[in-house]
């Protein structure tokens, strides 16, 4: 089975064609992205918990529920460390050319 991560995630040179504000964008979509899945885990492992707890959860659910959560337990993580990849990515692209731009002004 392919690894989801090596689909998702980006580095420098996919991100050094595009602009400024394309690259500003890219890190904040990917850092939310990534946030919103560290959400999700929170709230499946919160839904778990009360499942178990609960007098009228069937057995049968239990076992399609725990199927569910455990093909999202499985993806999301490196799913959500591609996202993070790509932010960071994005990031290193605009200081660099913050960088660059600061020594050629310098010239």
């Amino acid at each position: 089975m392919h690894d989801i991560y090596h689909l998702l995630a980006k580095s420098y040179p996919e991100f050094k064609h595009l602009s400024d504000d394309d690259l500003a964008d890219s890190a904040d979509t990917y850092s939310g992205a990534s946030f919103a899945i560290n959400c999700a885990l929170t709230l499946i492992g919160n839904l778990a918990l009360d499942a178990q707890e609960s007098e009228g959860y069937s057995g049968d659910d239990a076992l399609r529920d725990m199927g569910h959560i455990s093909s999202v337990l499985r993806h999301l993580p490196r799913m959500m460390q591609a996202l993070n990849q790509c932010s960071q990515s994005a990031e290193y692209v605009r200081m660099d050319r913050r960088m660059t731009g600061a020594k050629s002004d310098k010239s």
